[in-house]
C-alpha cells in the first residue's frame, strides 16, 4: 500500500513539474486530427492514436503550370537564398563522431576528448554521447566551438538545462527551443530561469573586464560540467538574446514575411512538389505555424516568441526561407518502427518530433548519468583560431575525434590549412590508433563537375534521364515542356542518381590530398571507420526491391548525394 501511495505522488509530482517547465504533458503517442462536432456546437476530440493518413490529401499543381509562365527561379543561379543566412538547424543528417563499436570497441574504458571545431547545433554531439556503450564509465570531454554567436548561445542554453532537467521535460524543452517559433509561457520561464539567470550572474561579475581577453566560467551539475570561454561582448550579447521580449504579433509577422514570402511562391511550389501529398501537407503547415508538433496536436499554448531564433533588436527571423529540421537527421531514422508506433507514417512533423525528443532525452540521461564524468567546454571563434584558445592541458593530451564540418570546401579554411592546423590536436597512432579527424566536402563534386564541363554533356544527362525515369516509371513526354513539373522533378532528382567517385578523384588531383596530408604528418583513410564516406548516395538499383522507395526519400533531403566525407590520422 505504501509502495502504491508512492508510485501515484510520485506522479503527481512529475505532472506537476511537466507543466512547470513546458506548460503540458509530454505526449507519448499523436492525436487523432479528427474533431467531431456535436449538436450542441461543442468539440469532442477522438481518443485514439494516429496511424493513419488521410487520403484527402491531393496533388496540387505548381502555380507556375497553372499561370502558364516561367517560374521565378529560372534563368537565375542555382541557389538564390533568401532571408537570415545563419545555420541555426543542420543540413546534413546526424551522425555519431564515434562509432565506438566500429573502432575503440563496446569494451573501451578509457577516457575520450573529442572536439567538433565548427559544430552548428548539438545534433552530432547527442548522437555520439548517446552512441557511448551503456558500460562506459570514462571521462568524456567535449569541445564544441562556433564562430557564429547565435549558434553558440543557443547550444549553452540547451546544455544548460539538459544538466538540469528531469531528461524528459529537458527534452522536451529543447526540441521547442531547436526548432519551434514559439514556445510556451512555462517554456520561456524555464529559459529564464535555468539560463538567464546564471548568464546574468557572469555578466554582472564582468562588467570592469576588459573586452580583449577571453573570459571563462564553469557550471558543475555534478555528473556534466559546462565551461563556456567568450570575449565580454559576446556574454553580453548572450544575456541580452535571453533577456530580449518580443511581442509574438511581431515575430510572427516577421517569421511568416521569409518563409511564406509571396516572391518565393515557385521555390515552395518546386519543393512541395517532390513530397507526397500528406508530407506536402506537413511541410506547410510547418511553415504557418512554426512549431514542431505531430500533426493534430493543439498549439494555443504556444504564444511565447522564443528568443533563440528571432534577433534580439529587430525581432527578425534567423533563418532562409529554406531551413528544414528535416535536413539535420536521415529519413532512415526519422522512419524508425519506434516512431511509427507513435504516429501516422506520413507525419513526418511528428515522426521527427518523436524521434528528435528521443535522441535528446537519451542524451540528457547520459549527462546525467553519475557513471560517466562529461565536460563540455564552448567557444566562439572562427575555427582555425580554436587551437590557440582550448585548454593547455587538451592541447597535450589531444583528441580521440576531432570534426571540422565542411570548412575544408575551399570557400572556407581549405583543405591544405584545416589540416595543418588540427593535425597536432589529433592523438599519435601509439595512444589511440582509433583517433580521426573527420573532414566534409559539401561543394566540392560541384565546383569540379562545373570545372569539367559537365553540365553541357548531353550524353551524361541523357543517362541521368534514362536513370530517372527508371525510378520513377515517369513518361518521357512529360518532360517536352522545360517549364513542367516533371521536368523540375528530374532536375531535383538526376543529382542523385550520378556517380561522384570519378569526380571527387578528379579534385583530389586538383586539390593535392597527398601533398595535404603530407605537410601536415597525416594519412588519409582509404576505408571510413567512422562515418560512412558518401552517406547520401543510392544505394538500391533501379528494380531492386526498396530502390523506388529510397529514391522518394532522398528527393525530400535538400542533399545531392555528393557530401563526401573523409577521415585522417596521424603517421607517427
Amino acid at each position: 500500500m505504501d509502495e502504491i501511495q508512492h508510485g501515484v505522488a510520485n506522479m503527481s509530482t512529475m505532472s506537476t513539474l511537466a507543466h512547470s517547465v513546458v506548460g503540458y504533458i509530454p505526449i507519448e503517442t499523436s492525436p487523432c486530427a479528427n474533431l467531431q462536432q456535436h449538436t450542441e456546437g461543442v468539440g469532442l476530440n477522438c481518443v485514439n492514436v494516429a496511424l493513419q493518413d488521410c487520403g484527402r490529401c491531393h496533388l496540387v499543381r505548381p502555380s507556375w503550370i497553372r499561370d502558364q509562365r516561367t517560374p521565378a527561379f529560372m534563368g537565375g543561379p542555382i541557389l538564390q537564398p533568401f532571408g537570415d543566412l545563419n545555420y541555426l538547424w543542420g543540413n546534413i543528417p546526424a551522425f555519431d563522431a564515434l562509432n565506438i563499436d566500429q573502432n575503440e570497441g563496446v569494451a573501451y574504458g578509457g577516457n575520450l576528448n573529442l572536439c567538433f571545431a565548427a559544430s552548428g547545433d548539438l545534433r552530432n554531439v547527442a548522437s555520439s554521447i548517446n552512441g557511448l556503450p551503456s558500460t562506459y564509465d570514462g571521462n568524456c570531454t567535449i569541445v564544441l566551438n562556433d564562430k557564429n554567436d547565435n549558434v553558440v548561445a543557443r547550444n549553452i542554453t540547451m546544455l544548460l538545462m539538459a544538466a538540469q532537467l528531469p531528461p524528459k521535460h529537458a527534452a522536451e524543452l529543447m526540441l521547442h527551443v531547436w526548432y519551434s517559433g514559439r514556445l510556451t509561457q512555462e517554456m520561456c520561464a524555464a529559459i529564464d530561469k535555468y539560463a538567464r539567470e546564471p548568464i546574468a550572474d557572469v555578466v554582472c561579475k564582468i562588467k570592469n573586464k576588459s573586452n580583449e581577453v577571453l573570459l571563462s566560467k564553469r557550471w558543475d551539475f555534478g555528473a556534466a560540467e559546462v565551461s563556456v570561454r567568450l570575449y565580454k561582448p559576446q556574454w553580453t550579447l548572450l544575456l541580452q538574446v535571453l533577456e530580449a521580449r518580443y511581442d509574438v504579433t511581431k515575430t510572427e509577422q516577421e517569421r511568416r514575411k521569409v518563409v511564406l514570402a509571396h516572391s518565393r511562391l515557385d521555390y515552395r511550389d518546386r519543393e512541395l512538389y517532390t513530397l507526397s501529398g500528406s508530407r506536402r501537407m506537413c511541410s506547410s503547415t510547418f511553415r504557418d505555424t512554426g512549431v514542431l508538433a505531430p500533426f493534430g496536436l493543439h498549439l494555443d499554448h504556444f504564444k511565447c516568441p522564443n528568443p533563440l531564433l528571432f534577433n534580439e533588436k529587430t525581432s527578425a527571423w534567423l533563418q532562409k526561407d529554406s531551413a528544414s529540421p528535416l535536413e539535420g537527421w536521415s529519413m532512415q531514422s526519422i522512419l524508425a518502427p519506434s516512431n511509427l508506433r507513435r504516429t501516422a507514417k506520413d507525419d513526418v512533423n511528428g515522426l521527427l518530433y518523436f524521434h528528435v525528443r528521443m535522441v535528446l532525452e537519451t542524451f540528457c540521461r547520459r549527462l546525467q548519468d553519475p557513471l560517466v564524468k562529461t565536460h563540455f567546454a564552448l567557444y566562439s571563434v572562427d575555427a582555425a583560431k580554436l587551437p590557440r584558445v582550448i585548454d593547455s592541458k587538451i592541447h597535450v593530451v589531444g583528441f580521440d575525434r576531432i570534426e571540422v564540418s565542411n570548412i575544408v570546401d575551399e570557400a572556407y579554411v581549405g583543405l591544405h590549412r584545416t589540416l595543418a592546423i588540427f593535425a597536432p590536436l589529433i592523438k599519435k597512432p601509439s595512444v589511440n590508433p582509433h583517433a580521426t579527424l573527420i573532414t566534409l566536402f559539401l561543394n566540392a563534386c560541384e565546383i569540379a563537375d562545373r570545372e569539367m564541363g559537365n553540365h553541357d554533356n548531353k550524353s551524361l544527362q541523357k543517362k541521368q534521364m534514362d536513370a530517372v525515369m527508371k525510378y520513377t516509371h515517369s513518361n518521357p513526354l512529360d518532360l517536352l515542356n522545360p517549364n513542367s513539373a516533371a521536368m523540375f522533378k528530374f532536375i531535383a532528382g538526376k543529382e542523385l542518381v550520378r556517380d561522384y567517385d570519378g569526380i571527387f578523384k578528379w579534385y583530389m588531383d586538383v586539390v593535392n590530398f597527398p601533398l595535404a596530408a603530407e605537410n601536415a604528418g597525416l594519412r588519409m583513410r582509404e576505408r571510413n571507420t567512422v562515418v560512412e564516406a558518401w552517406p547520401i548516395r543510392l544505394k538500391k538499383k533501379p528494380g531492386e526491391q526498396g530502390a523506388e522507395e529510397e529514391f522518394d526519400r532522398l528527393m525530400t533531403s535538400s542533399c545531392s548525394g555528393a557530401e563526401r566525407y573523409v577521415e585522417w590520422f596521424r603517421k607517427d
